[in-house]
């Protein structure tokens, strides 16, 4: 099958949202890597994650690896507040900024689930993945869908964002917001103190503190001189993203929660009761942004779910499927248990 590359916009039009409320002219940006089969058996789903795009995505696939362009169909809709997909930073005038509704993870997956079906004519996904934020997007439309889809992957998250996770991204918000500069999202130059501080908040829980004493930061991105040029390259990152949309981000993160939808009415275990397909749980054994222990009550509530912890000293990177962020040897783990999972179910 030929490889093929396209990235393209799906307008969805007026978008009603889980709050009630109306996205107006709402869009995804949607990635598609490889091509579809004439059953249309082949597609997988990889959900975006915090701060990082399709682009990121990108160093999760590649041929002779479980997400194989030669052999499937990958499609990769940015998130909702990405800068990307319908964000502050690109809403109609009457949403921009500041006015940007709440969105929920349901809502991501909603989007998803319309641009399968009307644009590539897609019921039955063979698999829908995700990193971080992916991973919680991933549950949510277990919990909906997966009565008709091959399985999921969720990688380094969790279906209900905890209560500590909330109260570490509270503090990236309150520390961006902080700036006066920001004026209540109606900056006209980026709030770059605030921008700063919220990069340094959230850097503290990329790794553990074993990771960080090891200096294993230092041998990301292809390596690095020292912590200042560790700490540059993250704040590059977090500065580039409207802090519009890091808000946005954030705030959907925080209202994570599977069993938050009419279908479930609150109830987050009968949610996950709800998750029929295969599900691959793989949390890593040194994040501190999804602790590895919060799978296990999840995953034992799942009908057919497994739980393969992911031994690393990377913390929350383990889980980018990119030796730039960990190692060849974690992502060959998370590649082979991936192979095994659609080897069962394609």
């Amino acid at each position: 099958m030929e490889n093929k590359q396209e990235t393209f916009t799906f307008n969805l039009g007026d978008f009603k949202l889980q709050s009630g409320e109306i996205l107006n002219d709402a869009f995804l940006i949607v990635d598609v890597q490889g091509e579809l089969n004439s059953a249309k058996s082949n597609a997988v789903v990889f959900a975006t994650c915090f701060g990082g795009d399709h682009n990121f995505n990108q160093m999760g696939i590649g041929e002779g690896r479980a997400l194989d362009p030669s052999k499937y169909c990958i499609i990769s809709p940015n998130l909702f507040c990405s800068g990307q997909s319908s964000s502050p930073s690109n809403a109609s005038p009457s949403q921009r900024a500041s006015k940007f509704p709440l969105i929920t993870y349901y809502d991501n997956i909603n989007a998803h689930d319309k641009l399968l079906q009307e644009y590539f004519g897609i019921t039955n996904p063979l698999l829908y993945i995700g990193f971080s934020m992916g991973a919680q997007q991933a549950f949510h439309w277990g919990a909906l869908h997966g009565d008709r889809t091959g399985g999921i992957v969720p990688i380094c998250g969790t279906a209900k964002t905890t209560f500590q996770n909330w109260i570490a991204l509270e503090g990236c918000k309150l520390a961006l917001t902080a700036d006066a500069a920001f004026d209540d999202g109606n900056y006209t130059s980026p709030p770059s103190i605030g921008l700063k501080a919220f990069s340094m908040n959230y850097t503290s829980r990329l790794f553990d503190q074993k990771g960080y004493e090891e200096k294993l930061h230092l041998g990301l991105f292809g390596g690095l001189a020292d912590d200042h040029a560790y700490f540059q390259t993250l704040n590059d990152l977090f500065s580039g993203i409207d802090a519009n949309n890091l808000i946005g981000m954030a705030n959907t993160w925080q209202h994570g929660d599977i069993g938050k939808h009419e279908k479930f009415g609150g109830n987050t275990t009968k949610a996950l009761s709800n998750i029929s397909c295969p599900a691959l749980v793989m949390p890593s054994s040194s994040d501190i942004s999804f602790v590895a222990e919060d799978n296990i009550p999840e995953v034992e509530k799942m009908p057919n779910a497994q739980l393969k912890v992911i031994d690393s000293k990377y913390g929350h990177f383990a889980g980018s499927m990119s030796p730039m962020l960990s190692s060849a040897h974690e992502v060959d783990f998370i590649d082979n248990s991936i192979k095994e999972l659609l080897e069962k179910i394609g």
